[in-house]
């Protein structure tokens, strides 16, 4: 039911990073995920009995996180449709009211077709020409799928605008619509581009959207969901927490461009005028740059600045960071190995920060799917580096004990 196609999804190592958590809190204590992406580690960080807060840039991680993390169980929804004896049946009933064809129940202003027209094939605002002076059509899509994700979508915006259906109901509905969305996506693991003159095979399948099982919401409700927020900024609004945990990105790639798909999808039933906003996409890739964000965490020359930044102003007891030794803007991105990121991490973590002697560094060997030339797993190294962070009264009195040369203190 959640997102599986996305860089560095951490869902083959969660079991790992959550016996380290079990090791530093108990059952009830706030663990602040605060690159939460497609919530692998939210959701097992839960599952395991924690409460969890979390953020990302991306709008669509905050739908899942309003749709899974904040019940502890499968919830009724409310909505167009009678209610039925059990709540399976309800969620499955309006889930297949998605794509069906339209009624008088769905007013023609609200049947739009943006999905057809801009990100299939054959829609008539699906041209583009490249910054290299090539010509063709965006094929995100078949023909046939774009109306049926257009029908779900205006549908969702309806109910929703029309106050049919709640929140959690409209974030439920829209989570499994975009988990049905990327089984269907012919893409390549990111929204970025698509392939010019090929469907992937999975893309010419008809889109299925199944309902929410009641097995994705085991473990505390939680409340604290950062939507799409510089993780900078929410760190600041997340109360006392035992765990922060970092994933953050290493690489050149901003993930609002890779995901921004999923994004205005997501964000659908809150735009105001979609006439505008899918009148103005630009690029191959169709996207509306409003919806764009430049992470000073994928800058090489910002990310150590950010990275103390972000662990300053959170209120955690102890900071756990997944960091994997495989390509990303340390070095040259064609290049296998890592030489400079792990010991700039590891002086980080070393520094007056954190508890002398606290940082442990755990290796954890995983397969990861490289999308970049060649589309090959191959074994990589994940280090977890784990630290208790000094207290607030310990770093105020070396301050006060320090002696000040220029801008440095010793």
């Amino acid at each position: 039911m959640m997102i599986q196609r996305y860089l560095g999804n951490k869902s083959v190592i969660a079991d790992e990073i959550v016996n380290i958590i079990r090791g530093l809190a108990k059952p009830g204590d706030l663990v602040f995920d605060a690159f939460s992406g497609s919530l692998a580690v939210s959701r097992a960080v839960k599952a395991a009995g924690f409460r969890v807060a979390c953020n990302d840039i991306n709008h669509f991680s905050w739908l899942y996180a309003r749709a899974y993390l904040s019940s502890s169980s499968l919830p009724w929804p409310n909505g167009p449709l009678k209610r039925l004896s059990t709540k399976d049946q309800c969620w499955r009933a309006l889930v297949n009211e998605l794509t069906a064809p339209y009624d008088s129940d769905i007013p023609a202003e609200s049947r739009r077709t943006d999905v057809f027209d801009r990100y299939t094939e054959t829609g008539r605002f699906s041209a583009f020409v490249s910054s290299r002076g090539s010509v063709g059509k965006r094929r995100f899509f078949s023909a046939e799928n774009g109306h049926l994700i257009d029908r779900a979508l205006s549908r969702i915006r309806h109910w929703h605008r029309s106050e049919a259906i709640d929140e959690q109901t409209r974030c439920l509905l829209g989570a499994v619509l975009l988990a049905a969305v990327e089984k269907v996506s012919n893409t390549q693991g990111t929204y970025h581009d698509f392939p010019r003159d090929i469907y992937d095979p999975r893309s010419l399948k008809k889109i299925i959207i199944n309902p929410p099982s009641d097995d994705s919401f085991v473990g505390p409700s939680s409340e604290f969901f950062g939507k799409a927020q510089d993780s900078l900024t929410y760190a600041m609004k997340v109360p006392d927490h035992k765990v922060l945990y970092l994933d953050p990105p290493y690489n050149f790639r901003q993930y609002t461009s890779y995901y921004f798909l999923l994004n205005a999808f997501s964000m659908h039933p809150e735009i105001g005028d979609l006439d505008e906003f899918f009148g103005n996409i630009e690029f191959v890739r169709g996207q509306n740059m409003s919806t764009d964000f430049k992470s000073s965490f994928c800058s090489k020359g910002q990310f150590i600045p950010s990275l103390k930044k972000i662990i300053e102003r959170s209120k955690a007891e102890y900071v756990i960071l997944s960091y994997f030794n495989g390509r990303n803007h340390w070095g040259e991105f064609k290049s296998d190995n890592d030489v400079i990121g792990r010991p700039l991490i590891e002086g980080l973590f070393n520094s007056a920060m954190f508890e002398a002697g606290s940082l442990e560094c755990l290796p954890v060997h995983r397969m990861n799917y490289q999308s970049y030339g060649g589309h090959k797993s191959k074994s990589v190294e994940e280090f977890l580096f784990v630290a208790r962070k000094r207290s607030v009264a310990h770093v105020a009195n070396q301050r006060r004990n320090s002696r000040w040369i220029g801008e440095v203190a010793i």
